[in-house]
């Protein structure tokens, strides 16, 4: 718990080591010591014993604890879920939900390590946006004690392809516009090394393409408009090498740079 939670003459859940599921040792909290460090008083094992604890020790309100573990609970089953739907953070696919979350524009609503992360409003009305039934959700979901709602990979996936397919320019605008930012940063010199960046992201993009609907004609003109980029660049910096610093600076500025 944090150091400002914590109240004195209070009984609290305590735990050595912050392992999830481990066994609760039943305290209570007798003096604020200094800093993070508290004198608690053991009733329940070794009745009586007067010792030091630390506030992250302290997990959760006595009285609460069933609470406290039933949520434990449900998060270490959501995360099973997510590991056996082949979620993995370094992955084209998450990357891809990272972006199409940050489109949405809703500060209550965020995608965190295969799990999203929002308020009953919040998500209502990404729902209704993303042309979804709205209240239904996965058997894995769930509420935690400060109200906020958990939802799985699985339901990230089907929100994020959903809204992809129903507001595909909130969502396209951000992807395209990062793209011609980092192609550009590539290609400046001492910049070199986004290159591999880039082409994660472009893998992500790739993927969100698929899910808007994507004009393959569009997806070749960008092709082609990127191929006469880095042609032009190349130009750039043969102008360079031949002392042509003129020339070189008039395409850097109808390149925008």
């Amino acid at each position: 718990m944090l150091k400002q939670e914590i109240r004195a003459s209070v009984e609290y859940g305590f735990r050595d080591k912050p392992v999830q599921g481990s066994h609760l040792e039943h305290v209570r909290v007798l003096e604020h010591i200094r800093g993070n460090k508290w004198k608690v008083e053991w009733i329940d094992p070794n009745p009586g014993l007067v010792h030091y604890a630390e506030s992250g020790q302290l997990v959760c309100i006595w009285k609460k604890r069933r609470v406290f573990l039933d949520e434990e609970e449900r998060r270490q089953r959501l995360k099973e879920r997510n590991e056996e739907q082949g979620y993995s953070e370094k992955s084209p696919l998450t990357g891809a939900l990272y972006d199409v979350f940050e489109s949405l524009g809703e500060k209550d609503v965020s995608f965190y390590k295969g799990v999203v992360l929002c308020t009953p409003e919040a998500i209502e009305r990404v729902h209704i946006r993303a042309k979804m039934k709205v209240g239904e959700h996965s058997p894995y979901a769930y509420t935690d004690r400060q109200g906020i709602i958990h939802l799985p990979f699985e339901e990230a996936l089907a929100i994020a392809k959903n809204f992809c397919a129903a507001e595909p320019g909130a969502v396209l605008a951000g992807v395209e516009a990062t793209e011609r930012e980092w192609t550009r940063e590539t290609r400046t010199p001492g910049k070199e090394h986004k290159v591999s960046l880039l082409n994660e992201f472009q893998a992500s993009a790739a993927l969100i393409r698929q899910w808007t609907g994507h004009d393959p004609a569009i997806a070749q003109r960008e092709q082609e408009i990127q191929m006469l980029e880095r042609l032009v660049w190349d130009a750039i910096y043969a102008l360079q090498k031949t002392g042509q610093d003129k020339e070189a600076s008039r395409l850097r500025r109808a390149l925008g740079q």
